[in-house]
């Protein structure tokens, strides 16, 4: 049986394609586990992140009362002061008034 060169060529490119395609797949699939490798380790750094920023959102709501509280409290330091300011001046006002009296006698 004969082979002609129609027969032989196909026969070649039929075998080519067919391990080209073998080395093909197997570079996808070693492509394809790194690739899944680096999805787990994205998502492991994903999850990681995400508990930071559930962690960092609970500290700042806690800052936020802390300061409204600092805020209450700098409000009645400042309304003290402005009382303590009050009697100062009615104090010194009572000196003046004794010390006209004083000299007055």
């Amino acid at each position: 049986m004969k082979l002609n060169r129609f027969q032989f060529s196909s026969a070649f490119w039929v075998c080519f394609f067919i391990l080209l395609l073998t080395a093909g797949c197997s570079s996808l699939r070693s492509e394809n586990e790194k690739l899944k490798e680096e999805i787990t380790d994205i998502n492991a750094e994903n999850e990681k992140l995400r508990r930071e920023l559930n962690t960092l959102k609970t500290e700042n709501s806690k800052m936020h009362v802390r300061v409204a509280q600092l805020h209450l409290e700098i409000a009645a330091l400042h309304n003290e002061i402005q009382n303590m300011q009050k009697d100062l001046e009615l104090f010194k006002i009572q000196l003046k008034e004794g010390d006209k009296k004083n000299r007055k006698t």
